[in-house]
């Protein structure tokens, strides 16, 4: 039979004090385990003391498997822990769950869970009973002890801190900690349904289909996308119950809080009981189908329920986010959630990666000068972009209602995920306002048109006889700007077109994206264009005529044969008002490439694009260090228009600590891009298949002498 709590915590103190007789440098006495009654239950208590005797440490010891030990971050013990502390006098007491330990400053009193300064551990992995007694646990909890020991050690002379951690750490960290038992049983349970010949066939569609994964035969391959399918399904139903505890502030009249009766045991039971609550939810605000599903019934919301053994677990983790104040968290705390919870591998497989919020502002800032803009995220994924964009226009203009703000910016994206978390961050903002329907549709960017119907929303109405709520086509109207990240795919990775019947061409297919540009923006781009470069002309087919087009890209096209086509496309379109890297950090979090961020201003006049002046500039300090403000979103916006302004101002070539500008005309480019595009001439620049279709005659040379000019002018600036 495995160790009790009591058992294991007794164990702990015999390998304390074994440690403690081993360093007499260590400055503790000795460990004792203490079980004490409280008011309604018995609690397991560790207490360590200095050698003065006085108790430095006291808390509490759950075991995972347990309805309680799902996570040291569970709002109850927390509270039980550190209350036992201040009885005892003792300035840190811990909550330790076998897996992970959270070392807690008891005071000041009237902190909340989310208030206190807190320090975590990984220690083990033990989900079952029986893992616990095993050698390969038992090794790494000693082991860890000593550690830890000798860390406190130091944070009790004074020599180290726990650190303090915003809101939006703590509630990202819990949720991240209540999750991993759920995700890792559901693994556990998905594996078993894998191996029958049925299940496996529904689970492979699934992947393939909805997900757009590559489904592997060999064991690694099975288990990597298994665990992705797991974690995903999970962090998705989280999300869900994140975002009805929210609207709540605004529904709480018509809508129930969510809440598990102790007779649901079994994972089927669970998923129709949390169904009710999420019906509901649309039922009653008419919206929210990208957050809470179309079909419950659909592989990716029962995945999350296939582990009966998981149910104890989803119960806490919704008392949990009943504890969570979610006014008090930053606007910009999913998409942490989405660069934390989705692995690098995942991300680069779809070309997703979170952008740094400070590369995000700068942006904006050349983009939202009033605060009414109209805005397009086209690849919006944890809608960063579309975020920072609403907290800037609300501070530009501080009078404009939430749904007149939101009714400003545009996001698309062909992931779930992504329009899932977009949908939550944007509506939260103001869980009071009725008109809270961020305009969010889940799509390839592609299959969209200025001027057509993407998305429905609801539309309250107050004409007699039409009751309270209709439906409306949303169509996106001439924007001021588009900006984003689009995904980072590579054009080997982007698929063909196998039949390539002359003029109709599969969507999604290199032949239908290089047809749809050349067709909107007059446009022939080469078929070795990674995917950004279809962004560009698609995008700008939004614009109005002075608009703003700012996008973050791989740096590739300004050096690569593919790219000058683009280049002279812009050169012939554009405006360039700045082109922005770092020779210091990537901008995209776990992406390893390099990368650029390009400043354009929609300009139908020769003249002006000719006489304008471009500023290539390369950063030689973090983004955030250039950047730095005071956490606040007033001092954010004033670091990102105070940098502007500065590069916008300058006037001749300058180079400092935090950059190098080098100040061209857009004349000038244009002229180098002829004499070089002459010294190329034709040779290698078009593709066999591009030839047949390409309109021929003077546009067709036009876009060869546009050659490789921003290689030229670039490369001379880097150096």
């Amino acid at each position: 039979m495995s160790m009790n709590e009591w058992e294991f915590t007794a164990a702990v103190a015999g390998w304390i004090n074994e440690l403690i007789g081993k360093d007499n440098q260590l400055p503790f006495l000795t460990a004792r385990c203490e079980r004490q009654s409280g008011e309604t239950r018995k609690r397991n208590d560790l207490i360590l003391l200095d050698r003065n005797s006085s108790i430095v440490l006291t808390g509490e010891v759950k075991l995972p498997y347990n309805k309680d030990g799902g996570s040291p971050h569970n709002a109850a013990v927390v509270r039980d822990a550190r209350a036992k502390a201040r009885r005892a006098g003792s300035r840190f007491f811990f909550t330790w769950n076998i897996n992970e330990f959270v070392l807690w400053e008891t005071e000041p009193a009237d902190a909340s869970w989310q208030g206190q300064k807190y320090r975590s551990w990984e220690v083990t992995q033990v989900h079952r009973e029986g893992h616990l007694d095993l050698s390969p646990t038992i090794h790494a909890v000693r082991t860890w002890l000593d550690d830890f020991l000798h860390e406190f050690a130091r944070i009790v002379h004074g020599d180290a801190v726990i650190g303090h951690k915003s809101p939006d750490e703590k509630f990202i960290e819990a949720l991240e900690s209540s999750l991993r038992l759920p995700i890792q049983l559901t693994l556990e349970a998905i594996t078993e349904r894998y191996q029958k010949p049925r299940s496996r066939s529904e689970i492979d569609r699934w992947m393939r289909e909805e997900q757009g994964w590559v489904i592997y035969d060999d064991p690694e391959g099975v288990r990597d996308n298994l665990e992705r399918a797991a974690k995903f399904a999970c962090y998705n139903l989280v999300n869900k119950l994140v975002f009805h505890e929210a609207l709540l502030k605004r529904y709480g009249d018509r809508m129930e809080k969510l809440s598990v009766p102790e007779h649901i045991d079994a994972g089927e039971p669970l998923r129709l009981h949390m169904e009710k609550y999420f019906a509901e939810a649309k039922t009653v605000t008419q919206d929210y189908e990208t957050v809470f599903g179309e079909d419950h019934a659909a592989l990716g919301n029962r995945i999350p329920f296939y582990s009966d053994a998981a149910v104890v677990h989803w119960r806490a983790l919704i008392e949990q986010i009943h504890e969570v104040d979610f006014s008090r968290l930053d606007y910009e705390v999913i998409g942490a959630i989405f660069e934390r919870l989705i692995s690098p591998d995942e991300r680069h497989k779809y070309g997703q990666f979170y952008t740094r919020v400070e590369i995000v502002d700068l942006i904006n800032s050349f983009c939202i000068a009033t605060g009414r803009e109209t805005v397009m995220d086209p690849a919006c994924g944890g809608g960063t972009f579309l975020v920072r964009a609403y907290a800037r226009k609300r501070e530009l203009d501080p009078a404009r209602p939430h749904g007149a703000l939101l009714a400003d910016l545009f996001g698309i994206d062909v992931s779930h995920f992504a329009t899932h978390l977009t949908t939550i961050n944007l509506a939260t903002r103001n869980l009071i306002d009725e008109e809270n329907y961020p305009q969010i549709a889940r799509s390839d960017f592609f299959d969209v048109r200025a001027g057509s119907a993407f998305l429905r929303l609801p539309k309250r109405v107050t004409a007699k006889g039409l009751g309270k709520i209709q439906h409306r086509s949303v169509e996106i109207p001439p924007l001021d700007a588009v900006v984003g990240n689009p995904p980072y795919i590579r054009q080997e990775e982007i698929p063909r077109d196998a039949k390539k019947e002359k003029g109709k061409y599969k969507r999604g297919t290199k032949e239908y994206y290089l047809k749809l540009v050349q067709e909107e923006g007059g446009v022939l781009l080469s078929g070795r264009s990674d995917i950004h470069c279809y962004f560009w002309p698609h995008a700008a087919s939004f614009l109005k005529d002075d608009g703003r087009l700012c996008l973050l890209t791989s740096s590739q096209w300004l050096d690569v044969e593919y790219g000058f086509r683009l280049q002279a496309w812009i050169l012939d379109q554009f405006e360039i008002l700045a082109v922005f890297e770092s020779i210091d950090e990537p901008w995209f979090v776990g992406a390893r490439v390099a990368t650029t961020v390009t400043i354009l201003r929609r300009q139908p006049e020769r003249a002006k694009r000719m006489a304008n002046t471009v500023r290539f500039v390369q950063l030689r300090r973090p983004i955030g260090e250039i950047l730095a403000h005071d956490g606040t979103t007033f001092d954010a916006i004033r670091a990102a228009d105070d940098f502007r302004d500065e590069i916008l101002s300058l006037a001749e070539n300058s180079v400092n600590d935090r950059y190098r500008a080098r100040l061209v005309r857009q004349e000038e480019l244009w002229r180098e891009g002829v004499r070089l595009g002459a010294v190329m001439g034709k040779s290698g620049e078009i593709d066999e298949d591009q030839e047949e279709e390409a309109a021929g005659g003077e546009y067709h040379v036009e876009f060869i002498v546009g050659a490789p000019v921003f290689v030229a002018i670039w490369s001379a600036g880097r150096q």
